[in-house]
């Protein structure tokens, strides 16, 4: 056995402590998907750059609930060639290009009841910014949740030419929650000490964002139950316990996206 140091898993403790912390936070948050929802409504769910795959866990996928409605723009959130002409240099100019919130938000119909979930691993970067803010220009009425580092978008210096990072949105949002998705300034939580570099690796930041979004998950169908509301959630079709339930599932989302893209009277 090798006498060199393991030090990651020991930095996961601090995800459980983070939702702990929160619960009374994520708990009302919860109650705010459940209002949606209850109405036929959807939550829109928006990221850019690596943060889209917290809304890929949110939208899609074994127990995800039906009503969460999407908000990816391939330029803002495709990256992945690295280099090239769909690379990370692209995505990250684009992400700075302000007013594309309200150009995002001309796309859709919200509901009376329907809510923004705004995901950013710093809560710095201009694009999310821009895109709470349209939101609560917008519609100042309507609930408006982030998800990202208090510690860093509290305390780092803002990209917006606003002044503000996610956290002074949600701090003067008539309806606004910020969830903390427990990184630490920086993110990167371990340092190696090489013979040939230093490095610091592993970052919190998904793996903090994705256990918000399951425990919201978890408490939204909790509160949906309480109201005697039965929801639709997609089963587990690997087991062979349980009958996939697709056709439902997806009729269901048509039914709410159909909404957010139409409504014969504006909210």
């Amino acid at each position: 056995m090798t006498s060199e140091p393991f030090e990651f898993p020991e930095k996961l403790d601090r995800v459980r402590a983070n939702l702990v912390a929160q619960e009374g936070r994520l708990r009302e948050v919860a109650g705010v998907y459940a209002d949606a929802f209850e109405s036929g409504g959807v939550v829109h769910v928006y990221a850019n750059g690596h943060s889209r795959m917290t809304v890929e866990e949110t939208c899609v996928r074994m127990g995800a609930l039906t009503g969460f409605h999407p908000i990816l723009a391939a330029t803002l959130a495709t990256f992945t060639d690295v280099v090239g002409a769909s690379g990370l240099r692209l995505c990250q100019a684009v992400e700075k290009v302000e007013g594309l919130g309200a150009k995002l938000l001309d796309e859709y119909d919200v509901g009376p009841h329907d809510a923004l979930l705004v995901i950013s691993a710093t809560g710095q970067t201009a694009a999310a910014v821009d895109m709470a803010r349209a939101w609560v220009e917008r519609y100042p009425d309507h609930p408006l949740i982030v998800l990202a580092s208090v510690a860093q978008s509290r305390d780092c210096p803002p990209k917006h030419s606003s002044g503000e990072t996610l956290y002074h949105v949600a701090r003067r949002a008539r309806r606004g929650i910020h969830l903390d998705n427990g990184m630490p300034s920086g993110d990167l939580t371990v340092t190696v000490e090489g013979e040939h570099d230093t490095y610091e690796v592993c970052p919190l930041s998904s793996i903090g964002a994705l256990a918000v979004v399951q425990s919201l998950n978890e408490l939204t169908l909790r509160e949906l139950d309480r109201r005697g509301v039965r929801h639709c959630v997609l089963r587990n079709m690997h087991t062979g316990e349980t009958g996939v339930n697709y056709d439902e599932w997806l009729a269901d989302q048509r039914r709410r996206f159909a909404r957010a893209l139409h409504r014969d009277s504006p909210a």
